[in-house]
């Protein structure tokens, strides 16, 4: 028999395990109700974003001014350093001249028939000039006078015809030096200052401004007995004439880029200088050594001659009645005697080659001519007869 107990209910005032009390639920209701609102969520989104944009925007701010102040404080200190490397040195025209003038000579060379003036300047201390040879040359007789006025007589020590350079000699020490610049930085619109003594005795010590119109300008010069000459040269707008000859061309820092040779008669504004790099390695060498026979000039290429009159030929050109050209090349015309190609070539000749290099033409010719020196011997490829030959020539 089963017993059955009676179940027991629990009093009402006596609360349950695990149940809340109606104030209970009541106050918990309270303080987890969350009532959602869109435009209060999107305005509190808002905030949020604006604060750490906020916050981007500061830590870039900071970053960014920090970067400038370093650049700012490198491209300073490059400046002032550059500054402080190359600080402007540019002269006014009349404080050149100043400088220059003193260095500077009137030159008078004269012979029984013949005189003339030019300038110089002063490369050393010791009583060396630097000027034109054309302006010494064949004179018996020169005389130089300093910006003191004091006159001196001078002796030619050494010269170059073809680069147009002298230098002379007078007794004396503690003459006023030239400062020389680099004439390979010259560009075309850089400042030029002539001094020199344009009209001799008449008009000393003028001088004359503008740029340099053109830097390595080629010119060729024919008017020497032996051989064709091409210099190359500087070319300024400032005005010279020819008692400049020899003078000094300088920059707007009272150095040296030149010593002025000629202008062009038949145009104005078109006067030539001698670089004074080119022309200070042949006056150093022979100062320092008593000779300038190794250097090869950077101012003047004297055209080696082979003695030889030559016209154009290409393949199958009648020379004789008998006889074609059996190939391209130049045909000799012409013979001097005493000359390289004297007894070494026969007119009729066809040269072909010059130590390997094919000889299609005359203007080939004279570009293998120039990478050579007078007195050089050379291999000449000819075709004689039809029959191609290798002889030596020597170069006059």
């Amino acid at each position: 028999m089963i017993n059955e107990q009676p179940k027991q209910e629990n009093p009402a005032d006596e609360p349950r395990i695990g149940a809340e009390s109606k104030t209970d639920q009541e106050a918990s209701a309270q303080r987890y109700t969350y009532r959602w609102s869109y435009e209060a969520q999107a305005a509190y989104d808002r905030k949020e974003l604006k604060e750490k944009r906020g916050k981007g925007a500061k830590v870039y701010a900071i970053v960014m001014s920090v970067a400038f102040l370093l650049c700012l404080a490198v491209l300073g200190g490059t400046v002032m350093l550059s500054a402080l490397e190359t600080p402007d040195r540019s002269l006014s025209a009349s404080q050149v001249a100043e400088l220059v003038n003193p260095g500077t000579v009137l030159i008078y060379a004269s012979s029984e028939d013949s005189s003339g003036y030019g300038t110089g300047f002063f490369v050393r201390s010791n009583g060396y000039i630097v000027t034109n040879y054309h302006i010494v040359n064949g004179m018996s007789s020169v005389t130089v006078t300093l910006y003191s006025g004091e006159e001196l007589d001078a002796k030619v020590q050494w010269y170059s015809l073809y680069d147009d350079l002298a230098i002379l000699k007078v007794e004396g020490e503690n003459f006023p030096v030239l400062t020389l610049g680099d004439s390979s930085q010259l560009k075309m619109g850089d400042t030029a200052i002539a001094i020199g003594n344009p009209a001799g005795n008449l008009c000393p010590w003028t001088l004359t401004q503008g740029v340099i119109s053109s830097v390595n300008r080629e010119v060729t010069v024919d008017d020497f007995d032996t051989h064709i000459v091409d210099l190359t040269l500087l070319q300024t707008d400032a005005q010279v004439n020819p008692g400049n000859s020899g003078g000094p061309l300088c920059n707007d820092r009272g150095e040296v880029i030149g010593i002025v040779s000629r202008k062009m008669t038949d145009y104005e504004g078109l006067g030539l200088a001698i670089p004074i790099n080119g022309a200070m390695e042949l006056v150093n060498a022979y100062l320092e050594t008593g000779t300038t026979e190794h250097i090869v000039s950077k101012v003047s290429r004297a055209r080696p001659q082979m003695g030889v009159s030559v016209v154009n030929v290409k393949v199958g050109d009648r020379i004789t009645n008998d006889y074609k050209a059996p190939c391209d090349g130049i045909l000799v015309v012409a013979i001097s005697e005493n000359s390289g190609a004297s007894k070494v070539l026969m007119i009729g000749d066809i040269i072909i080659s010059i130590d390997g290099k094919t000889v299609t033409n005359q203007e080939a010719l004279k570009k293998i001519l120039y990478q050579y020196r007078v007195g050089d011997t050379v291999n000449v490829g000819i075709c004689r007869n039809g029959e191609n030959l290798t002889v030596k020539l020597k170069f006059s």
